[in-house]
């Protein structure tokens, strides 16, 4: 699952992903809110629950932050099935700190996703 407002962010993830992993379903949602729905529509769906998100920190509404805020509150069957990687243009510092203390993040990466970032 991506989730990122930007659609030239969107398109470049994907591709990205597509390049890794042809298999995928990529699920593209365009706001935290979306995605957060989603994953709660799906609870009991196990197979349509993404099992890795990339989530993008700066939107507007509800931002990458408040989204893992969200995601700690879920119930054990989405957060233990979805690992999250931050995709992010952000380089302050006290956002990429508090991204990394995050025990829901898998990993942080900068924008624009390359092919190598991939590696987890």
């Amino acid at each position: 699952m991506i989730i990122d407002d930007n659609p030239i962010d969107q398109l470049i993830t994907e591709h990205v992903l597509r390049l890794n992993d042809k298999s995928r379903d990529i699920i593209v949602m365009n706001s935290a809110n979306e995605a957060l729905a989603y994953l709660l529509l799906n609870v009991n769906a196990p197979e349509a629950l993404p099992y890795r998100i990339f989530l993008d920190l700066d939107m507007p509404v509800m931002n990458g932050f408040d989204f893992l805020q969200h995601f700690k509150e879920c119930v054990d069957e989405i957060k233990d099935g979805c690992s999250i990687v931050v995709v992010t243009a952000s380089e302050r510092r006290e956002d990429l700190e508090r991204i990394k203390l995050n025990p829901f993040v898998l990993k942080l990466i900068a924008k624009p996703l390359q092919r190598h970032s991939l590696v987890l």
